[in-house]
């Protein structure tokens, strides 16, 4: 709906609930986190990394050979945190907000 028409806008792809993207390389699975029908149908895919946040909690681990990333957030959280990744070194920066 009005997310992908601004995307569309925008020149962006929506990846609506979630979705997967190739960057230097590498796999890259992308969801919120809520919904355990589209996680499994995403890991199916065995994704180099999975991005998704749900949680709020910032997480930075490799389980079963897929590498799982939470930013943390910027709403509803303490501290507010979001992350760079740099594709091709693989360093994760975690940023404190405020």
């Amino acid at each position: 709906g009005r997310y992908r028409r601004l995307a569309e806008t925008l020149e962006l792809t929506c990846l609506e609930e979630g979705g997967t993207l190739t960057l230097d390389g590498k796999s890259i699975a992308v969801a919120h986190g809520d919904n355990a029908a589209v996680m499994r149908q995403l890991l199916a895919k065995r994704p180099d990394i999975f991005i998704y946040g749900h949680t709020h909690v910032p997480h930075d681990a490799v389980e079963s050979g897929v590498r799982f990333i939470n930013p943390g957030a910027l709403h509803r959280a303490r501290p507010k945190t979001c992350a760079t990744l740099d594709t091709t070194t693989g360093q994760l920066e975690l940023i404190e907000v405020c």
